[in-house]
């Protein structure tokens, strides 16, 4: 017994243990789970848990296909629910990425793998219509092209835990609406099965795409028109023309190789022309008369009647149909309708209302034929009329030949591709007979009976000439046969065809466009050939064909004037139009050097015998590349950290060759070119010489043999077939007493040669003379001489920007001088200092131009004793505009800068300070810095995109770099931002974007090795950053003791476009972009009657004025929240909780009530993240709604406390009595004592007071009183005025959080004017 009792206690205690479990987190165990794999995240959508056993690789299970993946015809998802387990709801994530096919290393199959740089992520979100178990639901999951592999993952005690789900995004176009516009009807839907009308001749398609690349739309066949297709697939054509009558409009929907073609029927009706189609049946044959005059035949027959289908649109007349209200009237004589066969459709528009038309088939008796006429060849017209109703009537005068017993052509097709070999009707194209492309083609003749022995013929008209036909084979039926016409006439031919001696003609327009042409393969005309005469009678090829001829009867080659047919390789005849010669260039001919002729004649017959010359006549040029030349010859650079090396230079090339490029370049600023001479200031130089076709180099300065290949038996330069460059370096003759070094690289005939570091010991001139002698003694020379003066200084920078004029529009250039032995350079009573890295270099920062105004500026140059002084004039436009800059001439408690478009202030003895102090590290103070401002190119961020010394950022060697050897890079986590509207999807941009920067603390000491100093403000990218990238975020990053912020915070007012209007004041804001490299939303105070808009500054950066443009659904629908919410949203202080939604009913939590008081309140941040106040916000902690920043600002302030000790509750749902308590800290209002008399008079306001919490009973006075929360009204039974509810335990929407915080805000700042609500 007791055995048994401590069992069962066991099994209860277990039973316990297990209860204790929250529902969903022990999960159930089955064979279907089992199976589908997927373990922590189970879909609710059974095809998409499926994909959960598949592999990438197919090791394991069975590999992804497009038949075994769940396929989406959408770009995204839009709901995925399920259920999870083993995870923590505040830890669920989801991934989108996308996969690509690799070929596996040994030739089977591929291997679908992951690419880092594309994936997504996405929205999931806990469930709360769950009580049960836990459930997630992912929203509007966006999906890549081709396969995607979807992660849901999530983790619980620092165990992370995922399933994956495989999804195809198949991009197949699909159209999901199509409509009509431009009728009187308005829009008409042209769903299928529905028939469409219109009154007018112009009308235009719209519609609804799904994943188009491009919609065109044509009308009967015509030339499709593309349409304005835009990103959310919307289309719409312009205007398309309608034939009276019936049409049809086709739209074809692209994306890639995928087409979607939907045909539609419109009938446009004119009361004048309501005849769709006429036809008329006789002898068993059909003739259509519309706008046509057939020629009708028969076999014999004495039976001349006929019957008549006409079909016509006529509208609707008291809703009668047209058989008991219409009739048909043939010259005037109403038909017998009771004999008629009438078949009528209605057509009706989208509304009820609108017109409504009958579509009418009708057949009846028509007029007797008058065999007569078929002697007299003259046609036979009647009138047709169409009566309906009393008010209604139009006529069509009609018209046919009748022919008698003779046989008739109903059409003739063109058999284009037909030939003896290829004779399958099946496969052969059969189109309209109008234009053919060779003169003997083939035809099938479709007769109006059957054929026997009838015999075709065939004219040109008018002359009556015949054209050879010959019969072929029978058509696909008894009525049909193939014919072949041989040498028809080029050019556009009428032609008339009939069988036998019959008067059924059938006329067609045939075009047949001459194409004969001679076409040369591989000479084009004007071409240049270099030829070495040194070769044994080098020949030029030239390849080529006669090309449609179809009837050659002569070709000829003239080489230069002579005849030259029996070139061996041009024997052209009618089976063989091709040739293949090869012209020899000598003295003797037929080619020369220089300009030479070479005409190809053909002459060909047409069918009539006409003769046709056609003639291909080239010009080409032959050079002799046996000519000594000399192609550079001048000084360079005598660098030794600047000279390009020439021991890898290659000569095989020397178009795109990079490395001679630099090796031959000009520095036209070192080596100014003028009378004839080179002058530089330099001390020493090389000197360069690029050439071919050279047996000896010569080289003397003056009369003295400087250097000569004949001394080195190494240089060979008339070899050829060299398989690579040789590279031979030695000394000179003595240059005044001493060898030169050089270096030489020759390579087939062509060669450089480089001299190096000739040294000037004077000023004054050196004259050199080259000399190339060619194999066969041809010499080519030049001379140069190069001069060495002592000029004063040359200014580096800045440079010139408008002619020689020096146009900057920023109050500040940089001046960098050269002085070669200067002691000092002194620019308008400043010093300037010297550059470290270069010698002779002294640069200054010039701030202080006065604007629209030319500044002269004198520079002095002391040397010694002596001293050069020079005026400079530097023009500064005070435009405003992209680009422009303005940098503070002093410290100021005020700057107003760009027309007032920028002002900033602070408080007085403000400076600036270390942003970021280190562990026993002290804060700096920087009293003295220059603010900058500027305006930023809005494509990609950048301030000053030309430097003072006409560098090009991110393109240009930046000379204000260590000796000018570095570029400055555009960092695309810098520019991207510009480029993508991510952060600004809703907003438009109504002001320039600004920047403002105060510079650079210093980094280390001034006795530490990597000491940084400080600097005045910089653009947000410059040299003065000293890292990588040379970028704002990049220091701050590396070097944040060098960031600097306000010591006290300050307020930015920024104009804004004056076309917006006043009602816009609650929808305008500010964005900022820091260092962070994101753009942030921080509101601001809007002043309506000056367009400016001011908030708090804290730090440096970039800064625009945005106007909300869009909004979403939910906030737009909402009943009573639409203004408070979009100002809300507009400054940053709500946002949106998913891609497509506000969420405007969702609960508001403790931590966004807290957050979006903060931001509403402009409350500076404050926070320490090695400070951490509550457990649950964690520093680095971020959600779209909060973040552990404003959590802890709010702590701080003292608007909120714990739930409990050191738990906050940030993702639990803010009741009402907690938002009072929240407003009432923030309000910073007078609370009354809590006792029985405050207890007296809430019971007093509200019926649900005793459910108000003991401790939040003050704050819930306080703010009713304030009127920033207020009782929800109730009438009460019998009662006549309302009683109310204050509802402390209730949650709020973020619509009611919204209405709470927008009324705080009213009464503690100007954010929101006092009439929103």
């Amino acid at each position: 017994m007791q055995r048994t009792k401590k069992t069962y206690v066991w099994i209860m205690l277990v039973a316990m243990i297990v209860s204790l479990f929250p529902i969903g987190l022990t999960k159930q165990v089955s064979a279907a789970n089992e199976d589908l794999k997927a373990n922590y995240f189970i879909p609710d959508d059974l095809l998409l848990r499926k994909t959960a056993t598949l592999t990438t690789d197919g090791v394991g299970g069975e590999q992804i296909d497009r038949t075994n993946v769940y396929v989406s015809n959408s770009g995204t998802l839009s709901d995925i629910t399920g259920v999870f387990s083993n995870v923590a709801e505040n830890t669920l994530k989801v991934k989108v990425e996308q996969l690509s096919s690799k070929a596996n290393a040994n030739g089977n199959g591929v291997t679908w793998e992951t690419d880092s740089t594309h994936f997504k992520n996405g929205v999931i979100t806990v469930d709360p219509t769950s009580t049960t178990v836990q459930k997630f639901k992912v929203t509007n999951l966006p999906l890549f092209s081709g396969f995607n592999k979807i992660t849901l993952y999530g983790s619980l005690n620092g165990v992370s835990r995922s399933d994956v789900f495989y999804v195809l995004y198949d991009q197949v176009p699909y159209i999901t609406d199509f409509k009509m516009t431009g009728s009187s009807f308005g829009d008409i839907s042209l769903n299928e099965g529905l028939e469409a009308i219109s009154d007018k001749e112009s009308i235009s398609i719209q519609g609804q795409t799904n994943n188009a690349t491009d919609v065109t739309v044509s009308v009967n066949n015509g030339t499709p028109q593309t349409t304005t297709l835009l990103q959310n697939g919307k289309f719409f054509s312009s205007a398309l023309k309608l034939q009276k009558g019936i049409n049809v409009v086709t739209v074809n929907i692209k994306n890639g190789s995928d087409v979607m073609s939907v045909n539609r029927t419109i009938y446009y009706f004119t009361k004048t022309e309501p005849f769709v189609s006429i036809n008329m049946d006789y002898a068993g044959k059909t003739y259509g008369l519309l706008n046509n005059t057939p020629i009708v035949t028969d076999t014999g027959t004495t039976d001349y009647s006929e019957k008549l289908t006409a079909v016509v649109i006529v509208p609707d007349k008291d809703g009668k149909s047209f058989k008991d209200a219409g009739s048909m009237l043939i010259d005037g004589v109403a038909i017998d309708m009771t004999k008629a066969v009438v078949n009528e459709t209605n057509i009706t528009t989208n509304s009820g209302t609108d017109p409504l038309y009958h579509l009418v088939t009708i057949t009846f008796d028509g007029p007797a034929i008058d065999p007569a006429k078929a002697a007299t060849n003259d046609s036979q017209s009647f009138s047709l009329a169409v009566v309906y109703g009393t008010n209604y009537k139009a006529s069509k005068t009609l018209a046919f030949r009748y022919a008698g017993n003779t046989t008739g052509i109903q059409d003739i097709k063109y058999l284009k591709g037909y030939s003896d070999k290829n004779n399958d009707l099946s496969s052969i194209s059969q189109l309209p007979l109008s234009e053919v492309d060779t003169r003997t083609f083939y035809i099938l003749v479709k007769a109006d009976q059957v054929l026997t022995s009838q015999v075709l013929k065939a004219e040109y008209t008018p002359s009556g000439t015949s054209l050879t036909l010959t019969y072929v084979a029978p058509g696909s039926n008894s009525n049909e046969k193939i014919y072949k016409i041989t040498d028809i006439v080029s050019g556009r031919q009428n032609v008339r065809f009939h069988f036998d001696d019959s008067t059924a003609y059938f006329n067609a327009v045939i075009s047949y466009p001459l194409k004969n042409n001679i076409y040369v393969e591989n000479v084009r005309n004007g071409q240049t050939f270099e030829i070495d005469s040194r070769e044994l009678n080098p020949t030029i090829s030239i390849k080529g064909e006669y090309r449609d001829f179809d009837n050659l009867e002569k070709a000829e080659l003239f080489v230069n004037g002579l005849n030259s047919s029996t070139t061996p390789g041009f024997a052209i005849t009618s089976a063989k139009k091709t040739f293949d010669i090869n012209l020899t260039v000598s003295t003797d001919g037929p080619l020369y050097f220089g300009e030479n002729k070479i005409k190809f004649v053909g002459y060909s017959k047409d069918g009539r015998g006409n003769t046709t010359t056609i003639t291909n006549e080239l010009r080409i040029y032959i050079s002799d590349k046996n000519i000594a030349s000399i192609t550079v010859f001048q000084p360079s650079l005598a660098d030794e950290v600047k000279r390009v090396p020439m021991g890898q230079l290659e000569l095989k090339e020397l178009t795109d060759n990079q490395l001679l490029e630099q090796i031959t370049a000009k520095y036209p600023d070192i080596f100014e070119y003028k009378d004839e001479r080179y002058e530089t200031t330099q001390l020493k130089y090389d000197l360069v010489v690029q050439g071919s076709g050279a047996k000896y180099i010569t080289l003397n300065q003056g009369t003295q043999a400087l250097f000569s290949s004949a001394d080195e038996p190494k240089i060979k330069l008339d070899q050829v077939g060299q398989a690579t460059t040789d590279f031979i370096q030695g000394e000179t003759k003595a240059f005044n007493g001493t060898p030169l070094q050089y270096e030489i690289a020759v390579f087939d005939g062509k060669f450089v040669l480089r001299i190096k570091d000739v040294p000037f010991t004077t000023t004054g001139s050196q004259v050199f003379n080259l000399e190339l002698v060619n194999s066969v003694g041809a010499r080519a020379s030049q001379r140069i001489e190069i001069t060495r003066v002592a000029e004063a200084f040359r200014m580096l920078s800045p440079k010139a920007t408008v002619g020689d004029r020096i146009v900057v529009n920023k109050n500040f250039v940089r001046f960098d001088i050269e002085a070669e032995g200067a002691d000092k350079v002194v620019i308008d009573k400043q010093e300037a200092q010297r550059r470290p890295d270069l010698n002779n270099r002294f640069y200054l920062d010039y701030v202080g131009l006065k604007p629209d105004k030319a500044n002269k500026i004198k520079i002095q140059v002391v040397r010694g004793k002596d001293s050069i002084t020079q005026t400079i004039e530097v023009y500064y436009t005070s435009t405003v505009g992209v680009n422009a800059q303005f940098m503070t001439e002093k410290p100021a408690a005020k700057y107003s800068v760009f027309n007032k478009g920028v002002e900033l202030s602070f408080p007085k003895a403000t400076v600036l300070k270390t942003a970021k102090v280190g562990v026993g590290e002290v804060t700096k103070y920087y009293p003295d810095n220059k603010l900058l401002f500027g305006i930023a190119d809005p494509k990609d961020g950048v301030v000053e995109r030309i430097n003072d010394y006409g560098n090009q950022i991110s393109n240009d060697k930046d000379d204000r770099t260590p000796k000018g050897e570095t570029k400055i890079p555009l960092s695309t986590d810098l520019t991207e931002p510009f480029t993508s509207l991510i952060d600004q999807y809703n907003f438009t941009r109504v002001s320039d974007i600004y920047w403002v920067s105060g510079g650079l603390g210093e980094h280390g000491s001034t006795t530490s090795p990597d000491y940084m100093a400080p600097t005045n403000g910089l653009a947000p990218q410059s040299y003065e950053y000293g890292n990588m990238n040379y970028n704002f975020k990049e220091s701050a990053e590396l070097q944040p003791d060098r960031k600097l912020v306000p010591s006290q915070r300050g307020t930015l007012k920024l104009g804004f476009n004056k076309t917006v209007v006043d009602a816009a004041g609650t929808t305008v804001t500010v964005f900022r972009f820091t260092d962070k490299a994101k753009w942030e939303n921080v509101g601001g105070v809007v002043d309506t009657k000056s367009n400016t808009i001011s908030v708090p500054f804290d730090d440096f950066g970039y800064y625009v004025v945005m106007k909300q443009s869009r909004g979403y659904d939910d906030i737009t629908k909402h009943p009573w929240a639409r203004n408070i919410l979009n100002a809300l949203y507009s400054k940053g202080i709500m946002v949106n909780v998913q891609p497509n939604a506000f969420g405007a009913d969702d609960l508001t939590t403790r931590g966004e009530f807290a957050t979006l008081l903060v931001k509403g309140l402009n409350l500076p941040l404050n926070y320490d993240k090695n400070v951490q106040t509550y457990f649950d916000v964690v520093p680095d902690a971020k959600t779209d709604t909060w973040d552990f920043e404003h959590i802890e600002t709010a702590s701080r302030a003292g608007i909120i406390t714990g739930m409990s000790e050191g738990n906050f509750g940030v993702l639990e749902p803010i009741t009402r009595e907690e938002a009072a308590l929240m407003v009432s800290r923030a309000l910073k209002l007078k609370l009354a004592t809590n006792d029985d008399k405050l207890k007296s008079s809430l019971d007093k306001q509200f019926l649900d007071s005793g459910t108000i919490s003991y401790y939040a009973r003050p704050a819930v006075d306080a703010v009713v009183k304030a009127k920033v929360m207020a009782g929800q009204a109730i009438t009460l039974a019998g009662a006549k005025k309302p009683s109310y509810n204050f509802n402390p335990k209730s949650s709020m929407t973020r619509a009611e959080a919204g209405k709470i915080a927008v009324e705080l805000f009213k009464k503690n700042s100007q954010i929101f004017p006092k009439n929103l609500s």
